[in-house]
């Protein structure tokens, strides 16, 4: 079902994806977080933090001052009402994280319909809130994860580019090893210590692969291949070590993405 727009409104805005928690997102997002840190009192109806909820955040987010130390009485909702927005999905994060498929599940709800630039994703093997991506991207990254065996390793390098806390040297290092896994049985099925400089190395040497395109430009998997390899300084040690920014580690995941749909998919073939 397509969503609801309200009448008058042009459709493209709906396109602009909202960072952080907007006003009219925060009702919804305050009352999904009630039921895993408020409690009703017996007496009143007036509803208050669980502690034990709180301690157990502070715990892992080891905030200072920590949110039991700043609460100072404050009843629900008004502590998480006054939040920033990047701690507010932070606690958003941590939630699913604790929990199961279903709660996660309602909280991406809500982010859809607000229009959020976050989204469920798995990260390190767990749901949490991942960058939304345009939905043809989407589309394209699950059915790589999905189809091929070095799936995990790409999805923990879109984890690592997309997640809250991103990890650009990580997500570069995973894309790599994504693309080396897909392609070594591919193109170096003998070779037992493949990199992907060895498997461009083969590819150029074998002179014949192309991918299912009419036309003579059929040899791109080389090039960016190559792209991928030499971009990634920081498997250089000594002076040639240079951490990836977070712009790079995207470009080399969405490559990654590219290079192992084509080498699993078997839309990349030798000629002949």
């Amino acid at each position: 079902m397509t969503q609801w727009i309200p009448r008058g409104e042009d459709p493209a805005t709906r396109e602009v994806l909202v960072d952080g928690v907007p006003s009219y997102m925060k009702p919804a997002l305050l009352e999904f977080l009630k039921p895993h840190f408020a409690r009703a009192s017996s007496v009143t109806d007036t509803w208050y933090f669980r502690r034990e909820s709180l301690m157990m955040f502070d715990l892992v987010a080891r905030l200072r001052p920590s949110y039991v130390d700043r609460l100072d009485g404050t009843s629900w909702p008004g502590f998480f009402n006054r939040l920033p927005e990047e701690e507010l999905l932070d606690v958003a994060d941590w939630v699913v994280h604790q929990n199961n498929r279903a709660v996660a599940q309602s909280l991406d709800r809500i982010l859809e319909a607000a229009g959020s630039a976050w989204t469920i994703g798995k990260r390190n093997r767990s749901d949490g809130l991942v960058r939304r991506m345009p939905e043809s991207v989407q589309v394209a990254v699950d059915a790589a994860i999905s189809r091929s065996s070095s799936g995990r390793l790409l999805g923990e390098a879109w984890a690592a580019a997309y997640g809250r806390v991103p990890d650009p040297e990580e997500a570069y290092e995973k894309a790599v090893k994504a693309v080396e896994e897909a392609a070594a049985p591919v193109v170096s099925p003998k070779n037992s210590l493949t990199t992907l400089g060895t498997i461009i190395r083969d590819m150029k040497a074998q002179q014949d692969w192309s991918i299912d395109l009419p036309g003579r430009a059929t040899d791109v998997a080389i090039p960016l291949a190559e792209a991928l390899w030499s971009g990634q300084e920081s498997r250089h040690g000594g002076n040639g070590y240079r951490r990836p920014s977070q712009g790079e580690a995207e470009t080399a995941v969405i490559l990654s993405v590219t290079l192992v749909q084509l080498f699993s998919s078997g839309s990349l073939n030798r000629r002949g």
